[in-house]
């Protein structure tokens, strides 16, 4: 009798470590005490995201859209075998009642649950399939630095081309019909103002025959309609491709992503626009169409430096021909301060300079991991005029690295038009055709800030007429 009690109290020993519970971060169950519905990210134990990127690499497509659907089909069908009963057993709890959301991160086969109660957590917590369940965190939005507003109206409903567009020489490239025709530019930021005067007619959800789907995704609530109550998208969506002076594309085509809040980025919403770009949905999240996929998206939001969690996005992306432009951040010039995801490796990193062409005062600074030269470039960002998200016809001035990106993602829109080809050339015309600033006389890592390239402003400002 003692044996064979020996024998079922091994069994289930057995059967424990066979099965063991996941993982659950401590800030779970922290938050739970705060709030009776979170957000979490499931991991699974059987992801197996390598064998999935094997079998798209096996193919060696050479089109744009064969490689898009591709990459979709592939890493998607991984998720959906791996995720599905994890996902049948949510889904069960919510026709129960639950409230819970759920966004599928097909890129690295992981799962967002949203709204999601302590029932639900224990649930999940205790699947076999279930590896670990991981908090939602946030960046801060970075710091812009605010100057004067304006109405159009009281200038005719004219003005200038903005000192930005024209530093960057993306006028005498107009000259020459180079644009940004044909070419779409992803904004993952606060959402954007659609019915700005100067953002209306490039928002390609108002082209004849678009909606809003394939052209805006609000992870956090899937708001159906562009919106932004913070108005650093809008600046920036306007200064990528804006017209009225204030784009660097104003012939591109712009759809968004709300991957931030008026403060703060969800980690959860940043990576679901990053899947969202390399494979656009209905404002629902659902009904991929992977042809719909912008040609470069810009990135004006990042947190510390050295951080990895966005790489798999960049992978798909670039996989894809997609150029991922990121602001390399504001926390100052002294080395070592450059933010990620701006200073890993498959980012084209961006810093600021000012109208005198010097550094300007917040721009961050390399190097990159394994001391690796970030960012890669510099564009205008020291008190650039764009679009306001307050009205159809304002304009504000903001300053930070948040405003410089743009004009480098409006200036790969130009290239693109111009010259076609991979995003890796595009940014070696960028980087090769770029034009000394002038230094301030400081060093980073042996590089001192007059050559090139260095870890203040990388190859040196952009100069789009030169590159498309």
């Amino acid at each position: 009798m003692k044996y064979q009690i020996a024998l079922v109290v091994f069994g289930l020993a057995c059967l424990a470590l066979a099965n063991p519970t996941a993982r659950v971060e401590e800030e779970i169950y922290n938050n739970l005490d705060e709030s009776e519905l979170i957000n979490v990210l499931v991991k699974f134990r059987r992801a197996d995201t390598k064998s999935a990127w094997d079998r798209f690499y096996g193919l060696k497509l050479k089109t744009r859209d064969a490689i898009l659907n591709a990459q979709h089909a592939i890493l998607k069908n991984q998720a959906d075998v791996v995720q599905a009963d994890v996902v049948a057993v949510l889904e069960k709890t919510r026709i129960a009642g639950k409230a819970h959301r759920l966004d599928q991160l097909w890129i690295s086969n992981e799962l967002i649950v949203r709204d999601v109660d302590r029932e639900t957590i224990e649930l999940l917590r205790n699947h076999p399939d279930v590896e670990a369940l991981i908090a939602e965190t946030f960046i801060p939005l970075e710091q812009v630095e605010e100057g004067e507003t304006y109405d159009i109206r009281e200038f005719n409903n004219t003005i200038q081309n903005q000192w930005g567009v024209v530093n960057v020489q993306a006028p005498a490239a107009w000259a020459r019909g180079i644009t940004g025709t044909g070419i779409t530019v992803g904004v993952t930021d606060t959402g954007a103002r659609h019915t700005h005067q100067f953002l209306s007619g490039t928002y390609r959800g108002n082209n004849p025959g678009e909606t809003h789907n394939y052209n805006w995704r609000a992870p956090n609530n899937n708001a159906g309609i562009p919106s932004d109550t913070n108005g650093h998208g809008t600046h920036c969506t306007g200064s990528a491709s804006g017209t009225g002076g204030i784009g660097v594309a104003p012939g591109s085509r712009w759809i968004g992503c709300r991957g931030c809040g008026a403060l703060l980025c969800s980690n959860f919403d940043l990576l679901t626009c990053g899947n969202f770009m390399a494979c656009p949905t209905d404002t629902n999240g659902a009904n991929a169409q992977c042809n719909r996929a912008p040609h470069v998206v810009n990135n004006s939001w990042g947190g510390a430096g050295g951080s990895t969690f966005y790489n798999e996005i960049l992978t798909a992306w670039r996989n894809a021909g997609i150029s991922g432009v990121f602001a390399i951040g504001n926390s100052g010039t002294n080395c070592n301060t450059a933010g990620s995801p701006g200073d890993q490796p498959l980012a084209f990193g961006v810093g600021s300079t000012a109208e005198a062409n010097t550094l300007s005062t917040f721009s961050s600074v390399g190097p990159g991991p394994n001391n690796s030269v970030k960012p890669e470039v510099a564009a205008p960002g020291t008190s650039v005029v764009s679009a306001s998200h307050l009205a159809d016809t304002g304009l504000r001035t903001l300053s930070g690295t948040s405003m410089a990106a743009p004009h480098v993602a409006g200036a790969v829109a130009l290239v693109l038009q111009a010259r076609g080809g991979t995003v890796v050339a595009a940014h070696e015309r960028l980087t090769s055709t770029a034009l000394a600033h002038v230094s301030g006389g400081r060093t980073c890592v042996g590089r001192p800030e007059g050559a090139r390239p260095n870890n203040h402003v990388g190859y040196g400002r952009i100069n789009v007429n030169a590159a498309a």
